[in-house]
Formats: C-alpha cells, sequence, structure tokens
C-alpha cells in the first residue's frame, strides 16, 4: 500500500479494501487512523508501516484481556508475515467482527470465517486441532481466578468428550463447527465499526 509515506489511505486502495472486506470507507478510515497510531515501524523496501506484536501490546484494553495475547496471536495467524501486521491484514482481520448482511455475503466475515477465526484462538500450536490441554489454557486465561484448576480441567475434558466426535484426543475445525451449530456466533462476533 502507497499509505505509508503519507498516512493517507489513496482512493484506490479505499475502494480495494472497501470491496475486499466489505467494510464502509468510513470504517476504513477510522481503522486506519488506529492502525497508524499502532505502527511503530516501516518496512525499508517499500516504506509501509506496519505493527508488530510489542505494538499492539501498548493497548491497555489487551492488556487487561486474559485473552490478550491469543487476540494478538490471531491477527498474526493469516498475515502475509509471521512479525508484522500490514493494514491489509489488519483490516482483514477486524472485517471478521462486521456483523453478517445476510442480502450482501462476505467471505471474510461469513459463519465460516468466523469459526475459524475462533478457532485459532483455542488452537495455540497451530496444529488445526485443539487438544485438551490447549482448551484447559484457554478456559484457565478465561476463568483461571474464579475456579479451582481441577475444575477447570473436568470442564475441559467434559467439553472434550461431547465435541471429539472421531475420539482422537483433540477437535478439528470440522468438530468445532458441529460443537458451534446452536451457537449464534454471527452475533456473537460481531460489532459495528461506524454506522
Amino acid at each position: 500500500m502507497g499509505s505509508g509515506s503519507s498516512h493517507q489511505l489513496s482512493p484506490t486502495e479505499l475502494s480495494d479494501l472497501e470491496g475486499a472486506s466489505g467494510l464502509s470507507k468510513d470504517s476504513i478510515k477510522l481503522l486506519h487512523y488506529r492502525f497508524v497510531e499502532l505502527a511503530r515501524a516501516r518496512n525499508r523496501e517499500t516504506n509501509e508501516l506496519f505493527i508488530r506484536r510489542e505494538d499492539f501490546k501498548r493497548v491497555e484494553k489487551l492488556k487487561s484481556n486474559p485473552l490478550g495475547v491469543r487476540i494478538i496471536e490471531a491477527f498474526f495467524a493469516d498475515a502475509c508475515c509471521t512479525d508484522r501486521l500490514y493494514f491489509k491484514d489488519f483490516v482483514r482481520v477486524l472485517a471478521h467482527f462486521r456483523p453478517i448482511n445476510k442480502n450482501k455475503p462476505h467471505s471474510w466475515n461469513d459463519r465460516e470465517a468466523k469459526l475459524r477465526f475462533a478457532f485459532t484462538m483455542y488452537d495455540l500450536d497451530k496444529s488445526n486441532s485443539i487438544a485438551v490441554e490447549e482448551f484447559a489454557e484457554i478456559l484457565k486465561m478465561i476463568i483461571g481466578q474464579n475456579v479451582e484448576e481441577d475444575q477447570v480441567e473436568r470442564i475441559a475434558e467434559q467439553t472434550m468428550r461431547e465435541a471429539d466426535k472421531n475420539g482422537d484426543g483433540s477437535i478439528t475445525f470440522e468438530e468445532f463447527c458441529h460443537a458451534m451449530e446452536k451457537t449464534d456466533i454471527e452475533q456473537k462476533m460481531s460489532f459495528r465499526f461506524l454506522t
């Protein structure tokens, strides 16, 4: 993107991102403003801004969120580089949270994309499956302060027994989707950027 040196998106970049993400131009401008605030590094060859993991750690709400580290990792899961997040990747991740428009479906935030994003939050080792230990670790992050560790492990094991349909000791993406069948993920993973 040519926005690196001027901190402005060109009309072409804005239109391309609007078409690719399904977000409005105003939403993209708002995200770009926040991106520029967070980004502290530039690509030496292209002069394009990018965010590193440590840049995200300056965000107070992420620092205080028990899943903050997992949220940060989710931003980098599908990024073009493992240690850099460029603006297009930033928009791609946040587009998962745009409410679904049933009249105008979009691949970046349909039910499967939202489920895949949620799945990556649990798949700590990026093995494309969730082991009971990974599930227990996430549960501890969420409720660990309020519940005894052995109870968290029992909850994780019970959930695993219910979701692990093929009995291999882990939850695949397909099993995860089946377990989430009755969950309104479209609503739970949505927020309005701008109206």
